[in-house]
């Protein structure tokens, strides 16, 4: 009996030590009560559902944007928002919220089971940031503030709201405002602003980030420091060739004005102007319709291309009309050199194969043993080169669009790597020769029809000399 009784607390003390063991490894999660404290778990730790309770002020909520945010005087943070009963929540709300830790798409977030506004607050500073600073993705969900030179603005046509677009220390990103300090959006375009707002990140389904947006909390976080020109045609034009060269005194960053002769206009994309010594290549949303030959002033925003300046967030006008430019007439050491990247040219080639890569036609050319490519967007008629055969000897022309390569050399004697042809349609090839008659048929599809002849041929031979030798066997 006693030796029962002993067994039995030996298995009850072993019970009890193992429970105390199983309690000090998992010990009862606190509640978490700042942002930084849920900032700083692992996604493994934040899928764990650790209870949560915060007070702070709201910098951000837009249900549009699927964007809400609370800062307190640890950080900010992003939450989401109730099922139901989710109460309408503004900028400067001091609230409190309850639920639990999630590990979000990017950053640790909070899963909301409650939110109850407790009063008006103010809201934090905004910390002045670089570029790097919000490149680095520690900025997330923070009030910060950031100045630079507006480059576009736009309505999103879902949301209702205005999305600038900011370039700063030569990185670009937008700010989205619910008001903008202008009568027309265009008002604003080269003034130098600064914005306070929430820096919301964008990113893959890696958790990598990928870019930054700006949400601002309310109509003053949006204010001009530097306006534009009231009229910017007015300001001098420069002469193309001169996009990006050095000078003592200049003001990078701001809009320039350029002149010339459209030589190729795709509205809402692109416009190709050029003079008589250089061409550019103009990015626009501008949808106005141009022809080539029209004279226009254009405003953008000088910058790097593949070998040549271009221009972005360009708008443009047209000031006269004009005869189409005439291409230049190359040849291939011409086209390499580069002096004619983004002008309209014209130089002879073999289509060796069509093809379709998307929506656009793409012609795979040879040249003194060189290949490269001319390119049509898809053309209203759906035609394509459908009608040219591969082994034609063309005359193409188009735009002129250098690839640079890695091994470029400041000297005179430099040759890209390659080049590609932008068409303006179908018709910029011209046929000046065929191939012969016998390379105009496919040869696979060849090659299929006279197997088949052999073929029945071979099987028409094998009946034949049966029949012969069944009817020499009923003779004999």
């Amino acid at each position: 009996m006693l030796d029962t009784i002993k067994s039995c607390l030996l298995v009850l003390c072993v019970l009890v030590a193992s429970a105390w063991s199983s309690a000090g490894q998992n010990p009862p999660a606190e509640e978490l009560l700042t942002a930084a404290q849920v900032r700083s778990l692992t996604p493994q730790q934040a899928a764990r559902q650790l209870p949560v309770k915060l007070k702070g002020v709201v910098t951000f909520c837009n249900e549009g944007l699927d964007s809400r945010f609370i800062q307190d005087d640890t950080a900010g943070i992003y939450f989401l928002g109730l099922k139901t009963n989710m109460p309408v929540l503004t900028a400067g709300q001091m609230v409190e919220i309850k639920g639990v830790t999630g590990p979000g798409a990017y950053a640790p977030i909070i899963v909301s089971s409650s939110i109850k506004v407790v009063g008006e607050g103010s809201l934090p500073d905004a910390k002045p940031v670089t570029v790097q600073q919000l490149a680095s993705g520690q900025e997330d969900s923070q009030l910060v503030q950031v100045r630079g030179i507006v480059r576009s603005v736009r309505i999103d046509q879902q949301t209702k709201q205005y999305l600038v677009d900011l370039v700063m220390d030569g990185e670009r990103f937008t700010a989205f405002a619910s008001q903008i300090p202008a009568t027309q959006p265009e008002e604003l375009v080269d003034s130098i602003v600064k914005v306070q707002g929430v820096c919301s990140t964008l990113f893959n389904h890696q958790r990598q980030l990928f870019g930054i947006r700006l949400l601002t909390p309310g109509a003053a976080d949006l204010v001009v420091e530097q306006p534009a020109s009231v009229n910017p045609f007015d300001i001098p034009a420069q002469d193309i060739s001169s996009l990006l060269q050095f000078t003592p005194q200049g003001s990078f960053g701001h809009r320039v004005k350029l002149n010339g002769t459209v030589a190729y206009a795709e509205p809402g994309t692109a416009v190709f102007i050029q003079n008589e010594k250089a061409g550019v290549y103009c990015h626009t949303r501008l949808h106005t319709p141009l022809q080539p030959g029209d004279q226009v002033e254009v405003l953008g925003f000088p910058a790097t291309g593949e070998y040549t300046p271009i221009l972005e967030d360009a708008i443009y006008r047209k000031v006269g009309d004009g005869a189409a430019p005439v291409p230049a007439a190359l040849d291939l050491d011409e086209i390499l050199s580069g002096t004619n990247d983004c002008r309209l040219i014209q130089t002879t080639a073999r289509i060796i194969e069509r093809t379709l890569r998307g929506h656009e036609h793409f012609l795979v050319l040879e040249k003194n043993g060189f290949t490269f490519n001319a390119y049509l967007g898809l053309d209203e008629k759906g035609l394509g080169f459908d009608a040219f055969q591969n082994g034609s000897d063309v005359l193409v022309t188009g735009i002129c669009l250098i690839e640079r390569g890695s091994g470029w050399q400041g000297v005179e004697g430099w040759r890209a790597k390659s080049f590609r042809i932008l068409l303006r349609s179908p018709t910029d090839v011209v046929v000046q020769s065929s191939p012969p008659i016998w390379m105009q048929f496919e040869i696979g599809p060849t090659i299929s029809v006279l197997l088949a002849v052999i073929l029945v041929a071979l099987i028409w031979i094998v009946v034949l000399y049966w029949r012969i030798k069944a009817h020499r066997v009923q003779n004999a």
